[in-house]
Formats: structure tokens, sequence, C-alpha cells
């Protein structure tokens, strides 16, 4: 159930927050230039996006990781994943932060090369979501480079989606959830501003955000089906895809939000605090949740130890 209204939010929700400016911008309720956002929005923004960067690694470190290493001690049991002695789980998270760290280099250099992005002199490049912008160019070129941002974005989105159908807990969705959508609702809904303002044809930009927002449902789903064929048939598929997906978000974090947000002009201290709230957050719910666990299994028990036959 949580998955399912996962994919809901996810998709469905974003969809509407992101085409909300594009329909305000073409009936006239919203101005078509751009405006700059008040000091204080950008705070409350960034701090939001800060407490979901630590709900991510927290929930990486934690929970994800954790559920990486139990399904391959199972596999292991199971003869059905071979035992080479190594911390593949490890390996696997590397191997996913590498794999989304090669594919931004990539599609960031595509960039470069058709002249849509500007290569950034002061060594960084400029290349994280708030800063891939919807051109004002006429035609064939602003059509092009909203392609090529929505290929960027999905890269992430399709990894995060993963991330969250493989959950075993129900909470893990719950907060991952939290964290993905606080996310993916702000870059939406700057999209579909960007988009409206943009010279991009109303039926691409719907094309654009419809795929977009159905990205992150579409590895949701697959998620699901790798956990399930992992519950099925010893999990093989399951460690590496969560293990790549692991990877992936802590790229996000680190690169994706916390590089991003300490540009910002908001005071540091503040953005950290808010990290830690998240890092607090996750934790305290994984103290409850071992809390409600552990009641679970004494009411399930008898007073010798033995379990109840249900």
């Amino acid at each position: 159930m949580s998955k399912i209204v996962s994919m809901l939010c996810l998709g469905l929700v974003t969809w509407i927050v992101g085409v909300l400016p594009l329909l305000g911008v073409r009936m006239g309720w919203l101005d078509k230039s751009e405006t700059q956002q008040s000091h204080k929005t950008v705070m409350i923004i960034s701090c939001m996006m800060s407490f979901g960067g630590g709900v991510i690694l927290t929930s990486c470190l934690t929970h994800m990781l954790p559920d990486v290493n139990e399904v391959l001690q199972e596999a292991l049991d199971n003869n059905s994943f071979p035992d080479s002695g190594l911390p593949v789980a490890e390996i696997f998270v590397l191997a996913g932060f590498l794999m989304i760290y090669l594919l931004e280099e990539t599609v960031h250099l595509i960039l470069v090369l058709t002249g849509n992005l500007k290569a950034d002199g002061e060594g960084g490049h400029g290349h994280s979501h708030e800063h891939v912008e919807v051109p004002i160019e006429e035609g064939i070129q602003a059509t092009a480079r909203g392609f090529l941002v929505v290929l960027a974005l999905s890269i992430h989105d399709f990894f995060e989606g993963i991330a969250l159908g493989v959950c075993k807990r129900a909470t893990s969705v719950w907060f991952l959830l939290l964290a993905f959508a606080s996310h993916k609702w702000v870059i939406s809904g700057t999209l579909g501003m960007n988009w409206a303002r943009s010279p991009v044809k109303a039926l691409v930009t719907m094309l654009y955000m419809t795929v977009f927002c159905g990205i992150s449902p579409v590895g949701v789903g697959v998620g699901m089906a790798l956990k399930q064929s992992g519950e099925d048939h010893g999990g093989a598929a399951l460690i590496v895809f969560q293990g790549l997906a692991t990877g992936s978000l802590l790229y996000v974090v680190f690169f994706e939000i916390l590089e991003k947000e300490r540009k910002k002009k908001v005071p540091g201290v503040l953005q950290a605090i808010f990290l830690s709230l998240g890092f607090i957050f996750m934790v305290c719910l994984g103290l409850a949740e071992v809390k409600s666990d552990k009641g679970v299994e004494d009411t399930t028990t008898t007073p010798a130890g033995n379990t109840m036959g249900y």
C-alpha cells in the first residue's frame, strides 16, 4: 500500500505541481517574466532540501545498506550468490555512486558540445538539478535542450524509484517518499515555470513533464519486481540493483543536494542543523520501529519463549 501511494505522489502529484505553473502562465494568472525569489523563500526551500538530504543519507547507511547485506547473507546461505569473500554490498554501493557520476559527466559533456550549456570556468560544472534550465532560444534548440534536461533528471529519478521500490520496511518507504517528494516537487515546479516562459511548444512541454513525472513510478515498479524476484529466486538481482540504487542516492545527497545548497546565500549553520534534524528524525524513527517490532515479538511468544502457533 505504501509503495502504491508513493507511485501516485511521485507521479501524479508531481505532474500536477509541474503543470500548474504551465497552466498559470498560459492562462495569464502568472507573470510571463521571471521574478526573483525572496530571500525567505530561498531559505525555506534550502532548509527543506537539507532536511531531505539528511533523511536520504541516514536511510542509505542505516536502512538500505543493512538491507543489502541481509539479502546478500540470505543469498549466500542459499548458495544462490557466489561467495567471493569480498564486501559485495559496499562494492555495489560504490559502483552505483561511480555509475551516476559517469552518467552525469557524460550528459554534461553532451550539453556543452551541443552548445546547450556553457562550460563553467570556475571549477564547477553547474549541472545540478537547479542549474539545468530550459532555454529561451527559439525553435529546435530549445526543444532539444529540454529533452536533454529531462534525460539528465530521469537518470536520478529512476534509481530513486528503484531504491524506494526495494525497501523492505513500510516506514523506510514513507520517509524516503518524504525526502524524494520534497526534492522532486521543487524541481517539477521550477521546470514547469521555466518551460511555460520558454518558446517550447505546449504539447512538447506536456510530453516532457509527463516523462519526467512518470519515470519515478516506473522505477518504483521495477524495484518492487526486483524485490519479489529476490524473494522468489535468491535475490542476486536485488543485491545488485539495491546496491546500485543506494550508491546513486549517496551521489544525489552529496553532489545534488549538499553541494547545491551550500552555494545559496543561506547560513551554512542553518543548513547543517536541518541536515542533522533529518538524521535525528530517521534515527528516532528507527528506534521506534525496533521497539514496535520487539513489542510484536513479545506478544507472539509464550513466557517460556516458545512461539505461538499462528
